[in-house]
C-alpha cells in the first residue's frame, strides 16, 4: 500500500496489538483470562494445507455473523462478506486471530508491500477471527479493527464472529496469508507463524504475479 493509504501507520492491522495492550492486558491478566497463541510447527503447517491448494480456487466462504466493516461518518455498520468477491485484480487475503499475537502476525509482509508494490495493482483483505477471542476482549478487538479500517480505507476488513473462515479453510493454526491471482487461483500460502523464508517466497511470488498481469 502507498503512503496516502497508510497515513499514520505502516501495516494493515499493525495497530491491533498495541491497541489491545493499552485497553485490556492489565485487566485481562487480573481476571485470569486465557490469551490464545498461534503455534508454528512445520508438521502442522503441512497438514493444514488440505483446503488451501496451490493452483486451485480458494474454497468459497460467506460470513454473516460479523461481516465487512462499512464506515458511515463517525459510525460504522457490518455487511455480509463472501469469498470470492468481484475483484478482477491480484488479491492478498490475511486471516488472523483476534488476539494480541494475531494482529501483527504478518506485519513485515504488509510493510514491505507498502514500500515496494503499487497498491493499485492488487486488493487486500484482512479477516479477523473473533471466535477465538474471549467475550471480555471482543469489544476492544471490534473497535480496534474499525479504527484500522479508517486508516486503511482501500483495504477490506472483515470480522468473523463464528470462525467460519477458519473452519471452512481448515486453518488449524488460526492464521493464513494467501496470494490469489486474477482467475481466483491460489498461488502462494503461508500458514500460521511465518518464517523469513516464507515472507521472501510469498513476496517474490506476489511481485512477479503483479508484474505479469
Amino acid at each position: 500500500m502507498n503512503v496516502s493509504i497508510i497515513r499514520e501507520k505502516t501495516s494493515l492491522l499493525g495497530g491491533l496489538r498495541s491497541r489491545l495492550n493499552q485497553s485490556w492486558v492489565t485487566a485481562a491478566a487480573a481476571m485470569g483470562l486465557l490469551l490464545w497463541s498461534l503455534p508454528g510447527s512445520a508438521d502442522a503447517n503441512a497438514k493444514a494445507k488440505a483446503n488451501l491448494i496451490l493452483g486451485e480456487p480458494l474454497p468459497p466462504v460467506t460470513i454473516t455473523e460479523g461481516g465487512q466493516v462499512i464506515l458511515d461518518g463517525d459510525g460504522y455498520s457490518l455487511a455480509p462478506w463472501s469469498w470470492p468477491g468481484s475483484s478482477n485484480k491480484v488479491q492478498v487475503l490475511q486471516y488472523v486471530a483476534g488476539t494480541r499475537k494475531g494482529g501483527d502476525l504478518y506485519d513485515p509482509m504488509t510493510e514491505r508491500m507498502r514500500r515496494e508494490l503499487d497498491f493499485d495493482r492488487y486488493d487486500i483483505t484482512a479477516v479477523v477471527n473473533l471466535e477465538v477471542t474471549s467475550a471480555f476482549v471482543k469489544p476492544f478487538v471490534r473497535s480496534a479493527v474499525v479504527d484500522e479500517q479508517r486508516i486503511f480505507t482501500r483495504a477490506t476488513l472483515v470480522l468473523d464472529e463464528q470462525g467460519i473462515g477458519q473452519a471452512t479453510w481448515n486453518l488449524t493454526q488460526q492464521a493464513a496469508f494467501v496470494v490469489v491471482d486474477r482467475k481466483g487461483l491460489v498461488v502462494d500460502v503461508i500458514l500460521g507463524a511465518p518464517s523469513k523464508a516464507d515472507f521472501e517466497r510469498s513476496f517474490q511470488v506476489l511481485r512477479n504475479l503483479i508484474a505479469s498481469e
